[in-house]
Protein backbone atom coordinates (compact mmCIF):
# COMPACT_ATOMS: atom_id res chain seq x y z
CA UNK A 1 0.00 0.00 0.00
CA UNK A 2 2.09 2.53 -1.47
CA UNK A 3 1.69 6.64 -1.81
CA UNK A 4 3.18 9.87 -1.36
CA UNK A 5 2.44 13.12 0.31
CA UNK A 6 3.38 16.38 1.49
CA UNK A 7 3.41 18.07 4.90
CA UNK A 8 0.28 19.97 5.63
CA UNK A 9 -0.82 23.25 4.35
CA UNK A 10 -2.65 26.42 5.81
CA UNK A 11 -6.65 25.19 5.80
CA UNK A 12 -8.15 24.37 3.10
CA UNK A 13 -5.48 23.99 1.07
CA UNK A 14 -4.23 20.53 2.38
CA UNK A 15 -6.25 18.68 0.06
CA UNK A 16 -4.94 20.76 -3.13
CA UNK A 17 -1.64 19.92 -1.77
CA UNK A 18 -1.92 16.51 -0.37
CA UNK A 19 -3.58 15.00 -3.81
CA UNK A 20 -0.48 16.90 -5.51
CA UNK A 21 1.70 14.61 -3.56
CA UNK A 22 -0.05 11.19 -2.90
CA UNK A 23 0.47 9.31 -6.49
CA UNK A 24 3.40 6.95 -6.32
CA UNK A 25 1.72 3.86 -7.55
CA UNK A 26 0.07 5.89 -10.40
CA UNK A 27 3.02 6.69 -11.74
CA UNK A 28 4.34 3.39 -10.81
CA UNK A 29 7.76 2.16 -10.07
CA UNK A 30 9.71 1.69 -13.16
CA UNK A 31 9.63 5.38 -14.66
CA UNK A 32 12.66 6.94 -15.83
CA UNK A 33 11.19 10.47 -14.98
CA UNK A 34 8.74 12.30 -13.96
CA UNK A 35 8.71 14.64 -17.20
CA UNK A 36 8.66 11.72 -19.39
CA UNK A 37 6.00 9.74 -18.42
CA UNK A 38 3.95 12.91 -18.41
CA UNK A 39 4.33 13.47 -21.60
CA UNK A 40 3.55 9.77 -23.06
CA UNK A 41 0.68 9.13 -20.61
CA UNK A 42 -1.30 12.43 -21.03
CA UNK A 43 -4.66 11.63 -22.46
CA UNK A 44 -4.71 15.42 -24.03
CA UNK A 45 -1.94 16.22 -24.94
CA UNK A 46 -0.11 18.85 -27.63
CA UNK A 47 3.86 18.47 -28.89
CA UNK A 48 5.40 19.14 -32.22
CA UNK A 49 3.36 16.01 -33.90
CA UNK A 50 0.23 14.77 -32.71
CA UNK A 51 -2.86 16.38 -30.90
CA UNK A 52 -4.49 13.62 -28.83
CA UNK A 53 -7.84 13.36 -27.20
CA UNK A 54 -10.16 10.84 -26.23
CA UNK A 55 -13.85 10.00 -27.15
CA UNK A 56 -17.06 7.12 -25.87
CA UNK A 57 -18.91 6.36 -28.51
CA UNK A 58 -22.47 4.52 -26.91
CA UNK A 59 -25.45 2.98 -28.85
CA UNK A 60 -29.33 3.76 -27.54
CA UNK A 61 -28.73 1.40 -24.44
CA UNK A 62 -25.96 3.53 -23.24
CA UNK A 63 -23.39 0.87 -24.03
CA UNK A 64 -20.05 1.15 -24.96
CA UNK A 65 -19.83 0.49 -28.83
CA UNK A 66 -16.81 -1.64 -29.47
CA UNK A 67 -15.18 -2.70 -32.67
CA UNK A 68 -14.98 0.68 -34.13
CA UNK A 69 -12.77 1.63 -36.88
CA UNK A 70 -10.54 4.61 -37.67
CA UNK A 71 -12.34 5.10 -40.85
CA UNK A 72 -15.55 5.83 -39.42
CA UNK A 73 -15.00 8.59 -37.20
CA UNK A 74 -15.24 11.92 -38.92
CA UNK A 75 -13.47 14.58 -36.57
CA UNK A 76 -14.20 18.36 -37.28
CA UNK A 77 -11.56 21.30 -35.33
CA UNK A 78 -13.90 24.54 -35.51
CA UNK A 79 -16.34 23.39 -37.93
CA UNK A 80 -13.23 21.87 -40.64
CA UNK A 81 -12.65 18.41 -41.30
CA UNK A 82 -9.59 16.81 -40.12
CA UNK A 83 -7.62 13.41 -40.91
CA UNK A 84 -7.20 11.15 -37.84
CA UNK A 85 -3.32 9.99 -38.09
CA UNK A 86 -3.67 7.65 -34.84
CA UNK A 87 -5.99 5.55 -33.32
CA UNK A 88 -6.35 3.23 -30.11
CA UNK A 89 -9.16 1.82 -27.87
CA UNK A 90 -7.88 1.77 -24.07
CA UNK A 91 -9.16 -0.46 -21.75
CA UNK A 92 -8.89 -0.41 -17.93
CA UNK A 93 -11.34 -1.62 -14.62
CA UNK A 94 -13.94 -3.87 -15.32
CA UNK A 95 -14.31 -4.09 -18.71
CA UNK A 96 -10.52 -5.44 -18.93
CA UNK A 97 -12.26 -8.76 -19.13
CA UNK A 98 -13.70 -7.99 -22.14
CA UNK A 99 -11.23 -9.10 -25.28
CA UNK A 100 -12.26 -5.55 -26.56
CA UNK A 101 -8.94 -5.25 -28.77
CA UNK A 102 -9.58 -6.64 -31.72
CA UNK A 103 -7.37 -6.38 -34.89
CA UNK A 104 -9.06 -2.91 -35.31
CA UNK A 105 -7.78 -1.83 -32.24
CA UNK A 106 -4.30 -0.37 -31.49
CA UNK A 107 -4.65 -1.31 -27.76
CA UNK A 108 -1.55 -1.95 -26.23
CA UNK A 109 -1.42 -4.47 -23.02
CA UNK A 110 -0.13 -1.93 -20.86
CA UNK A 111 -3.24 0.12 -21.94
CA UNK A 112 -5.25 -2.84 -20.98
CA UNK A 113 -3.80 -3.25 -17.73
CA UNK A 114 -3.93 0.51 -16.30
CA UNK A 115 -6.19 1.14 -13.26
CA UNK A 116 -8.23 3.88 -13.25
CA UNK A 117 -7.45 7.24 -11.07
CA UNK A 118 -10.33 8.18 -9.24
CA UNK A 119 -10.87 11.60 -7.00
CA UNK A 120 -14.16 11.70 -5.08
CA UNK A 121 -14.85 15.69 -4.29
CA UNK A 122 -17.01 16.21 -1.71
CA UNK A 123 -18.74 19.75 -1.98
CA UNK A 124 -19.28 19.60 2.08
CA UNK A 125 -19.92 23.47 2.12
CA UNK A 126 -23.20 22.44 0.37
CA UNK A 127 -24.14 19.08 1.62
CA UNK A 128 -27.38 18.73 3.76
CA UNK A 129 -26.59 16.22 6.80
CA UNK A 130 -29.40 13.79 5.27
CA UNK A 131 -27.02 14.25 1.92
CA UNK A 132 -23.81 13.91 4.02
CA UNK A 133 -25.14 10.35 5.35
CA UNK A 134 -26.02 9.01 2.29
CA UNK A 135 -22.79 10.09 0.65
CA UNK A 136 -20.47 8.34 3.23
CA UNK A 137 -22.64 5.19 2.88
CA UNK A 138 -22.15 4.79 -0.31
CA UNK A 139 -18.33 5.36 -0.74
CA UNK A 140 -18.19 3.05 1.60
CA UNK A 141 -20.06 0.56 -0.34
CA UNK A 142 -17.43 1.35 -3.39
CA UNK A 143 -14.09 1.20 -1.21
CA UNK A 144 -15.74 -2.01 -0.09
CA UNK A 145 -17.51 -3.77 -3.54
CA UNK A 146 -16.54 -1.42 -6.56
CA UNK A 147 -12.27 -0.59 -6.53
CA UNK A 148 -10.34 -2.69 -9.24
CA UNK A 149 -6.61 -4.11 -8.04
CA UNK A 150 -5.12 -1.07 -9.91
CA UNK A 151 -7.46 1.58 -8.81
CA UNK A 152 -6.22 5.00 -7.10
CA UNK A 153 -8.40 6.73 -5.17
CA UNK A 154 -8.53 10.27 -3.40
CA UNK A 155 -11.32 10.93 -1.06
CA UNK A 156 -11.22 15.13 -0.86
CA UNK A 157 -14.03 17.89 0.64
CA UNK A 158 -14.76 21.48 0.06
CA UNK A 159 -13.54 22.53 3.26
CA UNK A 160 -10.17 20.26 3.60
CA UNK A 161 -11.51 18.69 6.97
CA UNK A 162 -9.81 15.29 5.70
CA UNK A 163 -6.32 16.61 6.23
CA UNK A 164 -3.31 14.45 5.03
CA UNK A 165 -5.66 11.33 4.38
CA UNK A 166 -7.05 13.44 1.15
CA UNK A 167 -4.66 11.36 -1.27
CA UNK A 168 -4.17 9.16 -3.50
CA UNK A 169 -3.76 5.67 -2.42
CA UNK A 170 -5.05 1.68 -2.77
CA UNK A 171 -5.20 0.85 0.95
CA UNK A 172 -8.82 0.66 1.81
CA UNK A 173 -8.00 1.21 5.02
CA UNK A 174 -6.52 4.71 4.18
CA UNK A 175 -9.92 5.80 2.56
CA UNK A 176 -12.08 4.13 5.01
CA UNK A 177 -10.67 6.04 7.38
CA UNK A 178 -10.78 9.09 5.63
CA UNK A 179 -14.79 8.64 5.33
CA UNK A 180 -15.22 8.47 8.61
CA UNK A 181 -14.48 12.12 9.32
CA UNK A 182 -16.49 13.74 7.05
CA UNK A 183 -18.33 15.75 9.23
CA UNK A 184 -21.36 18.18 7.95
CA UNK A 185 -19.95 21.40 7.06
CA UNK A 186 -22.54 23.35 5.58
CA UNK A 187 -22.52 26.71 6.13
CA UNK A 188 -25.83 28.30 4.81
CA UNK A 189 -27.22 30.65 6.90
CA UNK A 190 -30.82 30.12 7.72
CA UNK A 191 -32.59 33.57 7.19
CA UNK A 192 -35.05 33.66 10.16
CA UNK A 193 -37.50 36.37 9.39
CA UNK A 194 -40.68 36.38 7.86
CA UNK A 195 -41.79 35.43 5.58
CA UNK A 196 -38.43 33.52 4.65
CA UNK A 197 -35.94 34.65 1.68
CA UNK A 198 -34.33 31.96 0.21
CA UNK A 199 -30.84 32.01 -1.22
CA UNK A 200 -32.37 31.93 -5.41
CA UNK A 201 -34.73 34.49 -3.96
CA UNK A 202 -32.36 36.40 -3.04
CA UNK A 203 -30.04 36.14 -6.28
CA UNK A 204 -32.79 37.43 -7.91
CA UNK A 205 -33.84 40.41 -5.96
CA UNK A 206 -30.24 41.44 -6.50
CA UNK A 207 -30.62 40.95 -10.04
CA UNK A 208 -33.87 43.97 -10.49
CA UNK A 209 -36.90 40.69 -9.81
CA UNK A 210 -39.58 44.06 -9.26
CA UNK A 211 -42.37 41.37 -8.73
CA UNK A 212 -40.39 40.05 -5.38
CA UNK A 213 -39.35 42.88 -4.27
CA UNK A 214 -42.87 44.28 -4.51
CA UNK A 215 -43.98 40.80 -2.56
CA UNK A 216 -41.59 41.56 0.21
CA UNK A 217 -42.67 45.63 0.78
CA UNK A 218 -45.86 44.86 1.06
CA UNK A 219 -45.25 42.10 3.44
CA UNK A 220 -42.97 44.29 5.85
CA UNK A 221 -45.07 47.34 5.53
CA UNK A 222 -47.85 45.23 6.80
CA UNK A 223 -45.78 44.03 9.92
CA UNK A 224 -45.21 47.54 10.45
CA UNK A 225 -48.56 49.05 10.54
CA UNK A 226 -51.94 48.90 13.16
CA UNK A 227 -55.04 50.67 12.78
CA UNK A 228 -55.66 53.32 15.72
CA UNK A 229 -59.73 54.15 15.56
CA UNK A 230 -59.85 52.60 12.49
CA UNK A 231 -56.93 54.30 10.98
CA UNK A 232 -54.18 52.54 9.48
CA UNK A 233 -50.98 53.99 10.63
CA UNK A 234 -47.62 52.98 8.76
CA UNK A 235 -44.40 53.00 10.67
CA UNK A 236 -42.47 52.21 7.87
CA UNK A 237 -42.20 54.08 4.90
CA UNK A 238 -42.79 52.29 1.45
CA UNK A 239 -39.20 53.45 0.35
CA UNK A 240 -37.60 52.63 3.88
CA UNK A 241 -39.16 49.25 3.29
CA UNK A 242 -37.63 48.66 0.07
CA UNK A 243 -33.83 49.61 1.33
CA UNK A 244 -34.77 46.91 4.13
CA UNK A 245 -35.82 44.40 1.10
CA UNK A 246 -32.88 45.41 -0.62
CA UNK A 247 -30.29 45.16 2.27
CA UNK A 248 -31.62 41.39 3.41
CA UNK A 249 -31.19 40.00 0.34
CA UNK A 250 -27.99 41.43 -0.69
CA UNK A 251 -27.06 40.17 3.10
CA UNK A 252 -28.28 37.12 2.15
CA UNK A 253 -26.48 36.79 -1.02
CA UNK A 254 -23.11 37.89 0.65
CA UNK A 255 -23.25 35.09 3.18
CA UNK A 256 -23.95 32.55 0.68
CA UNK A 257 -21.03 33.45 -1.71
CA UNK A 258 -18.35 32.32 0.37
CA UNK A 259 -19.20 28.65 0.39
CA UNK A 260 -19.25 28.59 -3.55
CA UNK A 261 -16.39 30.76 -3.93
CA UNK A 262 -14.03 28.13 -1.72
CA UNK A 263 -15.92 25.12 -3.33
CA UNK A 264 -14.74 26.40 -6.97
CA UNK A 265 -11.46 28.10 -6.00
CA UNK A 266 -10.12 24.41 -4.38
CA UNK A 267 -11.87 22.46 -7.13
CA UNK A 268 -9.90 24.43 -9.79
CA UNK A 269 -6.85 24.01 -7.86
CA UNK A 270 -7.47 20.15 -7.79
CA UNK A 271 -8.22 20.18 -11.68
CA UNK A 272 -4.53 22.06 -12.55
CA UNK A 273 -2.56 19.93 -10.03
CA UNK A 274 -4.20 16.66 -11.92
CA UNK A 275 -1.92 17.50 -14.38
CA UNK A 276 0.46 16.22 -12.90
CA UNK A 277 -0.82 13.18 -12.87
CA UNK A 278 -0.52 10.57 -15.84
CA UNK A 279 -3.17 9.35 -18.36
CA UNK A 280 -7.19 9.78 -17.74
CA UNK A 281 -8.57 10.70 -14.69
CA UNK A 282 -12.40 10.27 -13.27
CA UNK A 283 -13.37 13.06 -10.61
CA UNK A 284 -16.99 12.63 -8.88
CA UNK A 285 -18.42 15.94 -7.87
CA UNK A 286 -20.89 15.48 -5.05
CA UNK A 287 -23.46 18.18 -3.86
CA UNK A 288 -26.25 19.24 -3.24
CA UNK A 289 -25.92 22.16 -5.36
CA UNK A 290 -24.80 25.71 -5.37
CA UNK A 291 -25.78 28.74 -7.55
CA UNK A 292 -24.12 30.69 -10.43
CA UNK A 293 -26.31 33.47 -11.66
CA UNK A 294 -24.79 35.72 -9.33
CA UNK A 295 -22.47 37.62 -11.50
CA UNK A 296 -20.80 39.90 -8.58
CA UNK A 297 -18.92 36.74 -7.81
CA UNK A 298 -17.62 35.74 -10.96
CA UNK A 299 -18.82 32.52 -10.16
CA UNK A 300 -19.51 31.52 -13.94
CA UNK A 301 -16.25 32.62 -15.47
CA UNK A 302 -14.85 30.26 -12.44
CA UNK A 303 -16.87 27.02 -14.15
CA UNK A 304 -14.93 27.99 -17.28
CA UNK A 305 -12.00 27.99 -15.50
CA UNK A 306 -11.88 24.79 -13.72
CA UNK A 307 -13.64 22.86 -17.44
CA UNK A 308 -10.06 24.81 -18.94
CA UNK A 309 -8.04 22.95 -16.24
CA UNK A 310 -9.60 19.75 -16.58
CA UNK A 311 -8.78 19.42 -20.26
CA UNK A 312 -5.93 20.18 -19.51
CA UNK A 313 -5.03 17.86 -17.56
CA UNK A 314 -6.85 15.00 -19.09
CA UNK A 315 -10.23 14.86 -16.46
CA UNK A 316 -13.30 13.88 -17.02
CA UNK A 317 -15.92 15.56 -14.15
CA UNK A 318 -19.36 13.58 -13.54
CA UNK A 319 -21.58 15.11 -11.13
CA UNK A 320 -24.17 13.71 -8.45
CA UNK A 321 -26.99 15.98 -7.17
CA UNK A 322 -27.07 13.98 -3.55
CA UNK A 323 -30.54 15.16 -3.25
CA UNK A 324 -31.51 12.62 -5.44
CA UNK A 325 -35.28 13.18 -6.23
CA UNK A 326 -36.30 16.82 -5.92
CA UNK A 327 -39.10 19.40 -7.19
CA UNK A 328 -39.45 22.90 -8.34
CA UNK A 329 -42.03 23.48 -5.43
CA UNK A 330 -39.80 21.86 -2.67
CA UNK A 331 -37.44 24.05 -1.13
CA UNK A 332 -34.23 22.63 0.48
CA UNK A 333 -34.25 25.14 3.32
CA UNK A 334 -37.84 24.94 3.91
CA UNK A 335 -37.82 28.93 2.31
CA UNK A 336 -41.29 28.32 0.38
CA UNK A 337 -43.56 31.21 1.02
CA UNK A 338 -47.21 31.59 0.52
CA UNK A 339 -47.98 34.39 -1.76
CA UNK A 340 -51.62 34.64 -3.29
CA UNK A 341 -51.05 37.22 -5.49
CA UNK A 342 -48.56 35.37 -7.64
CA UNK A 343 -45.86 38.07 -7.23
CA UNK A 344 -43.07 35.56 -6.05
CA UNK A 345 -44.11 33.11 -9.29
CA UNK A 346 -40.75 34.85 -11.39
CA UNK A 347 -38.38 34.84 -8.32
CA UNK A 348 -39.08 31.12 -7.79
CA UNK A 349 -39.22 29.21 -10.83
CA UNK A 350 -36.49 27.44 -11.82
CA UNK A 351 -35.03 27.18 -8.30
CA UNK A 352 -33.96 23.66 -8.34
CA UNK A 353 -32.67 23.72 -11.95
CA UNK A 354 -30.51 26.83 -11.28
CA UNK A 355 -28.66 24.99 -8.31
CA UNK A 356 -27.96 22.17 -10.99
CA UNK A 357 -26.48 24.51 -13.63
CA UNK A 358 -22.51 24.01 -12.24
CA UNK A 359 -23.31 20.90 -11.75
CA UNK A 360 -24.13 20.26 -15.32
CA UNK A 361 -21.82 22.83 -16.83
CA UNK A 362 -18.87 20.84 -15.09
CA UNK A 363 -19.58 17.41 -16.50
CA UNK A 364 -20.87 18.86 -20.14
CA UNK A 365 -18.16 20.39 -21.10
CA UNK A 366 -15.52 17.85 -19.74
CA UNK A 367 -16.67 14.60 -21.72
CA UNK A 368 -18.70 13.79 -18.54
CA UNK A 369 -22.52 12.95 -17.33
CA UNK A 370 -24.56 15.07 -14.33
CA UNK A 371 -26.72 13.09 -12.49
CA UNK A 372 -29.76 14.56 -10.94
CA UNK A 373 -33.25 14.26 -10.43
CA UNK A 374 -32.70 10.52 -9.80
CA UNK A 375 -32.68 8.22 -6.74
CA UNK A 376 -30.48 6.20 -8.07
CA UNK A 377 -27.91 4.88 -4.56
CA UNK A 378 -24.81 6.27 -5.42
CA UNK A 379 -23.38 3.21 -5.79
CA UNK A 380 -24.93 2.04 -8.35
CA UNK A 381 -23.96 5.61 -9.89
CA UNK A 382 -20.43 5.10 -9.65
CA UNK A 383 -20.37 1.52 -10.68
CA UNK A 384 -22.34 2.75 -13.89
CA UNK A 385 -20.01 5.44 -14.60
CA UNK A 386 -17.06 3.44 -14.13
CA UNK A 387 -18.38 0.79 -16.49
CA UNK A 388 -18.89 2.72 -18.75
CA UNK A 389 -15.72 4.86 -18.87
CA UNK A 390 -13.43 1.77 -19.17
CA UNK A 391 -13.15 1.90 -22.37
CA UNK A 392 -12.64 4.51 -25.00
CA UNK A 393 -11.19 5.34 -28.20
CA UNK A 394 -7.69 7.70 -28.47
CA UNK A 395 -7.80 9.92 -31.53
CA UNK A 396 -5.01 12.21 -32.37
CA UNK A 397 -4.14 14.58 -35.84
CA UNK A 398 -1.56 16.64 -36.63
CA UNK A 399 -1.73 19.71 -36.46
CA UNK A 400 -1.89 21.67 -40.06
CA UNK A 401 -1.52 25.60 -39.46
CA UNK A 402 -0.10 27.83 -36.95
CA UNK A 403 -3.00 28.23 -35.22
CA UNK A 404 -3.83 24.97 -34.52
CA UNK A 405 -0.44 24.43 -33.68
CA UNK A 406 0.02 27.57 -31.12
CA UNK A 407 -2.69 25.08 -29.02
CA UNK A 408 -5.13 27.85 -28.19
CA UNK A 409 -8.58 26.51 -27.08
CA UNK A 410 -10.20 25.24 -30.34
CA UNK A 411 -13.92 23.48 -30.39
CA UNK A 412 -13.85 19.40 -31.32
CA UNK A 413 -16.50 17.74 -32.88
CA UNK A 414 -16.46 13.81 -33.38
CA UNK A 415 -19.47 11.62 -34.84
CA UNK A 416 -19.81 8.37 -36.13
CA UNK A 417 -20.04 8.35 -40.25
CA UNK A 418 -23.79 6.55 -41.05
CA UNK A 419 -24.76 6.38 -37.37
CA UNK A 420 -26.86 9.07 -36.41
CA UNK A 421 -27.50 6.21 -33.50
CA UNK A 422 -24.48 6.46 -31.96
CA UNK A 423 -24.01 8.91 -29.04
CA UNK A 424 -20.60 10.24 -29.17
CA UNK A 425 -18.89 12.20 -25.85
CA UNK A 426 -16.32 14.02 -25.63
CA UNK A 427 -14.47 17.64 -24.07
CA UNK A 428 -15.54 20.64 -26.09
CA UNK A 429 -11.84 21.34 -26.72
CA UNK A 430 -8.53 20.79 -26.38
CA UNK A 431 -5.27 23.06 -25.35
CA UNK A 432 -1.71 22.97 -25.59
CA UNK A 433 0.17 20.99 -22.55
CA UNK A 434 3.64 20.93 -21.82
CA UNK A 435 5.11 18.30 -19.71
CA UNK A 436 5.73 19.12 -16.11
CA UNK A 437 8.99 20.70 -14.83
CA UNK A 438 10.53 17.67 -12.49
CA UNK A 439 10.01 19.06 -9.37
CA UNK A 440 13.39 17.93 -7.38
CA UNK A 441 16.57 18.91 -8.43
CA UNK A 442 19.95 17.55 -7.96
CA UNK A 443 21.66 20.54 -8.08
CA UNK A 444 22.33 22.38 -4.32
CA UNK A 445 21.56 25.37 -3.82
CA UNK A 446 24.74 27.44 -2.24
CA UNK A 447 24.19 27.43 1.74
CA UNK A 448 26.83 28.66 3.85
CA UNK A 449 25.39 26.02 6.55
CA UNK A 450 26.35 23.17 5.09
CA UNK A 451 24.58 20.66 7.93
CA UNK A 452 21.27 22.52 7.56
CA UNK A 453 21.00 22.48 3.40
CA UNK A 454 21.56 18.40 3.86
CA UNK A 455 18.95 18.07 6.04
CA UNK A 456 16.81 20.37 3.82
CA UNK A 457 17.65 18.81 0.76
CA UNK A 458 16.73 15.34 2.35
CA UNK A 459 13.18 16.88 3.32
CA UNK A 460 12.27 17.70 0.16
CA UNK A 461 13.28 14.31 -1.18
CA UNK A 462 11.37 12.60 1.55
CA UNK A 463 8.08 14.67 0.96
CA UNK A 464 8.37 14.66 -2.80
CA UNK A 465 5.21 15.59 -4.60
CA UNK A 466 5.94 12.64 -6.75
CA UNK A 467 7.79 9.50 -6.84
CA UNK A 468 11.86 10.01 -7.43
CA UNK A 469 13.03 6.86 -9.60
CA UNK A 470 16.49 7.95 -10.39
CA UNK A 471 17.34 5.32 -8.17
CA UNK A 472 14.65 2.78 -7.75
CA UNK A 473 13.44 2.40 -4.40
CA UNK A 474 11.44 0.55 -2.10
CA UNK A 475 10.08 0.07 1.53
CA UNK A 476 9.61 -3.07 3.15
CA UNK A 477 7.45 -2.65 6.47
CA UNK A 478 7.58 -5.34 9.57
CA UNK A 479 5.27 -4.55 12.77
CA UNK A 480 5.89 -6.57 16.28
CA UNK A 481 3.48 -6.53 18.76
CA UNK A 482 5.77 -6.76 22.71
CA UNK A 483 4.12 -5.72 25.40
CA UNK A 484 3.97 -3.82 27.74
CA UNK A 485 6.39 -1.67 25.83
CA UNK A 486 4.12 -1.34 22.11
CA UNK A 487 4.74 -2.11 18.91
CA UNK A 488 8.24 -1.82 17.18
CA UNK A 489 7.68 -0.89 13.37
CA UNK A 490 10.48 -1.83 11.67
CA UNK A 491 11.09 0.05 8.12
CA UNK A 492 13.56 -1.47 5.95
CA UNK A 493 14.54 0.63 2.64
CA UNK A 494 15.86 -1.27 -0.49
CA UNK A 495 16.83 -0.06 -3.28
CA UNK A 496 18.82 -1.09 -7.22
CA UNK A 497 22.13 -1.06 -6.26
CA UNK A 498 23.26 -0.65 -10.27
CA UNK A 499 22.12 2.93 -10.27
CA UNK A 500 24.91 4.08 -7.74
CA UNK A 501 27.51 5.30 -8.67
CA UNK A 502 30.90 3.43 -7.00
CA UNK A 503 34.41 4.63 -6.42
CA UNK A 504 37.28 3.23 -4.69
CA UNK A 505 37.76 4.10 -1.26
CA UNK A 506 40.63 2.16 0.52
CA UNK A 507 40.88 -0.59 -2.12
CA UNK A 508 36.51 -0.94 -2.23
CA UNK A 509 34.48 -0.14 -4.77
CA UNK A 510 32.31 2.45 -2.26
CA UNK A 511 28.82 4.35 -2.88
CA UNK A 512 27.65 7.35 -0.95
CA UNK A 513 23.85 7.96 0.55
CA UNK A 514 22.55 10.33 2.46
CA UNK A 515 19.28 9.05 3.19
CA UNK A 516 16.27 9.97 5.41
CA UNK A 517 12.93 8.89 6.84
CA UNK A 518 9.78 10.34 8.73
CA UNK A 519 6.82 8.31 10.16
CA UNK A 520 3.68 10.88 9.68
CA UNK A 521 0.13 10.00 11.89
CA UNK A 522 -2.99 9.92 10.33
CA UNK A 523 -2.66 13.64 10.74
CA UNK A 524 0.33 14.16 9.81
CA UNK A 525 2.38 15.23 12.44
CA UNK A 526 5.36 13.59 12.18
CA UNK A 527 6.17 10.87 15.62
CA UNK A 528 9.67 10.06 14.45
CA UNK A 529 12.52 10.53 12.02
CA UNK A 530 15.96 9.87 10.98
CA UNK A 531 18.70 11.73 8.99
CA UNK A 532 22.00 10.13 8.13
CA UNK A 533 24.88 8.52 5.90
CA UNK A 534 25.58 5.34 4.81
CA UNK A 535 28.13 3.26 2.82
CA UNK A 536 26.51 0.91 0.30
CA UNK A 537 28.60 -1.85 -1.58
CA UNK A 538 28.22 -3.63 -4.67
CA UNK A 539 26.58 -6.57 -5.14
CA UNK A 540 28.52 -9.15 -5.53
CA UNK A 541 29.80 -10.62 -8.66
CA UNK A 542 27.54 -13.62 -10.11
CA UNK A 543 24.86 -12.89 -7.43
CA UNK A 544 21.37 -12.11 -8.16
CA UNK A 545 18.20 -9.90 -6.00
CA UNK A 546 16.96 -13.27 -4.86
CA UNK A 547 20.41 -14.45 -3.26
CA UNK A 548 21.74 -11.42 -1.95
CA UNK A 549 18.83 -9.06 -0.33
CA UNK A 550 19.05 -5.32 -1.78
CA UNK A 551 18.21 -3.82 1.80
CA UNK A 552 20.35 -1.22 2.46
CA UNK A 553 19.39 0.28 5.89
CA UNK A 554 16.33 -0.63 8.09
CA UNK A 555 15.36 1.85 11.39
CA UNK A 556 12.92 1.12 14.37
CA UNK A 557 10.36 3.24 15.75
CA UNK A 558 7.99 2.52 18.55
CA UNK A 559 3.99 3.47 17.95
CA UNK A 560 1.04 3.53 19.62
CA UNK A 561 -1.90 1.96 18.02
CA UNK A 562 -2.96 3.54 14.89
CA UNK A 563 -2.92 4.65 11.15
CA UNK A 564 0.92 5.68 9.98
CA UNK A 565 2.49 6.48 6.90
CA UNK A 566 6.52 6.04 6.42
CA UNK A 567 8.30 8.15 3.65
CA UNK A 568 11.81 7.83 3.08
CA UNK A 569 14.45 9.73 0.83
CA UNK A 570 18.03 9.05 -0.23
CA UNK A 571 20.69 10.82 -2.52
CA UNK A 572 23.92 9.66 -4.27
CA UNK A 573 26.19 12.16 -2.66
CA UNK A 574 28.43 11.30 -5.82
CA UNK A 575 26.06 10.96 -8.88
CA UNK A 576 23.00 13.34 -7.36
CA UNK A 577 20.79 10.74 -8.05
CA UNK A 578 17.52 10.36 -5.84
CA UNK A 579 14.69 8.28 -4.54
CA UNK A 580 12.11 7.97 -2.90
CA UNK A 581 9.30 5.48 -1.57
CA UNK A 582 6.69 5.54 1.38
CA UNK A 583 3.91 2.85 2.38
CA UNK A 584 1.09 3.25 5.02
CA UNK A 585 0.42 0.81 8.14
CA UNK A 586 -2.21 0.37 10.44
CA UNK A 587 -0.74 -0.48 14.32
CA UNK A 588 -3.70 -2.61 16.50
Amino acid sequence: MHTLTMRRFYNFLVALSCLALSIQIVLGQNGTGNETQAQEDDVVRVNTELVQTDVMVFDKQGRFVEGLKPEQFALMIDGKPQPISFFECVTSGKSVERESAKANFSATPEAARRGRTLLFFIDDFHLAPTSLVSTRRSLLQFIERGMGEHDQVAITSASGQLGFLQQFTDDKTVLRTAVGRLNYRAVNKNDMEDPPMSEYTALKIREGDESAVSFYVAELMKQNSFRVNGQLVQMISPQAARDLVLQRAHQIATESAPATDNTLILFEGLMRTAGQLPGRKLVFFISDGFYLNDRKTGSPDRIRRITDAAGRAGVVIYTLDARGLIAESLSAANTTVIDSEGLMVSSSIGEISASQDGLNALARDTGGRAFRNTNLPMAEWVNKVLDETSAYYLLAWRPDNEEQKSGKFKRLDVSIIGRPDLTVRLRNGYFKTTPPPPLLSSKKKPNKDQVKAHEDEMRRVIDAPLPQNQIPTDLALSAVPIPPLGTRLTASIQISRETLMFEPEDGKQVADLEIGGIFYDDKGKPVNSFVGRIKVFPRPAGSSPTENDDTIYSFNAWLRPGLYQVRVGLRDSKSGRIGSAAKWIEIK
